[in-house]
């Protein structure tokens, strides 16, 4: 089977074509209808900054179709209601399924996790084998090369909007800094919640547009910091940063109000020296990274009732190199999704 991989950072992607996984025991083999391309995929490809297993297949938004599966998940399926040829999402946080994390049901946080498209091999391919059935969500009517998005831009969001639910209460200032795929589903999930004023902070005008018809109420250029302080009526009580480097923590830190948030997301590979004389009095800095299963599954009722929107624009997976491209130069309005040879689309 076809199969995009990279093998030491900084080099082009190779198209190889690979042995077709067979799955075993409580293994789910699922034929890829399409899957996202997203920033961390970049900063995987490009540095070594975050965990990798190299030589490995990239890809965490990954939707498809149940195609086979070992003996030991006959059962697992027929308790989720899963069957052959569901349309199906793969939630990306595969942890060991018995330390107290995973038993919270937060598998995303668990130490001895692993994941598609950085230590196990992800969704650049024709077929993806996933360990275990708990990792499939339905999706129903949804078209498996539209819905991937959702598993990472679309519950990444979901997950730091509810993580930041005491300081998002009605008259909040929220600053939302980086308006690629996550940020276009944040600023639809605050738009959610009652009397928040959003500003948006970007690089690019015509993202600024975008912002404007999501709902953003403020869209600041990188560099009018006073017109954020303005508009907002004094500094942010939630920062979201989307992009996560060096001087977007730094933006973070200068905007936010006393008592406020810093919520870190983005994978840029920023780093930011805590203490008392980098912060407002009181000011918090956390992190996020995924959303648990729940929150997928939560992520997947909102697109099912047609509550969120997003764009994809889908490319041949023998294209993958030319996708990472188009998304660093930063002219990608919604998600690229890579479609493997021989899939339908709608499927």
């Amino acid at each position: 089977m076809l199969a995009v991989r990279t093998h030491a950072a900084g080099e082009p992607l190779r198209v190889e074509d690979v042995p077709r996984p067979e799955p075993s025991g409580t293994e789910v083999r699922v034929r890829v209808a399409g899957c996202g391309v997203c920033h961390t995929d970049l900063h995987l490809a490009r540095t070594d900054r975050l965990r990798i297993s190299r030589p490995v297949t990239l890809g965490h938004e990954i939707g498809g179709t149940i195609d086979a599966w070992g003996d030991e998940a006959t059962g697992p399926l027929r308790r989720a209601r899963l069957k052959a040829g569901d349309r199906i999402l793969v939630f990306g946080g595969w942890g060991c399924g018995a330390c107290r994390e995973c038993a919270a049901g937060e598998e995303q946080r668990c130490e001895r996790g692993e994941s598609p498209g950085f230590q196990r091999d992800g969704g650049y391919a024709e077929h993806v084998l996933v360990p275990h059935p708990r990792h499939l969500v339905g999706i129903g009517p949804l078209p498996a090369d539209q819905a991937p998005p959702l598993a990472d831009a679309g519950v990444t969001p979901y997950r730091a909007v509810s993580r930041a639910a005491p300081w998002l209460t009605p008259g909040a200032r929220v600053l939302l800094m980086g308006l690629g795929g996550l940020g276009q589903f944040a600023i639809q999930y605050l738009r959610r919640l009652p009397a928040l004023t959003i500003a948006v902070r970007e690089l690019n005008p015509d993202k600024l547009a975008l912002a404007a018809e999501l709902g953003a109420d403020l869209g600041v250029l990188d560099g009018d910091e006073e017109l954020a302080h303005i508009g907002l009526g004094g500094p942010a009580d939630v920062v979201f940063d989307f992009v996560g480097s060096d001087a977007t923590l730094d933006y973070a830190a200068r905007n936010v109000a006393p008592g406020g948030l810093v919520s870190l997301v983005g994978e840029a590979g920023g780093s930011f020296r805590f203490g008392f004389d980098r912060l407002p009095v009181e000011a918090s800095l956390s992190t996020t990274a995924w959303g648990s299963i729940a929150d997928l599954r939560a992520v997947v009722r909102l697109a099912r009732r047609g509550r969120l929107a997003w764009e994809v624009e889908r490319m041949p997976l023998a294209d993958a190199q030319a996708a990472h491209d188009r998304l660093a130069a930063g002219g990608v309005r919604g998600r690229l999704v890579l479609v493997p040879p021989g899939a339908q689309a709608g499927s």
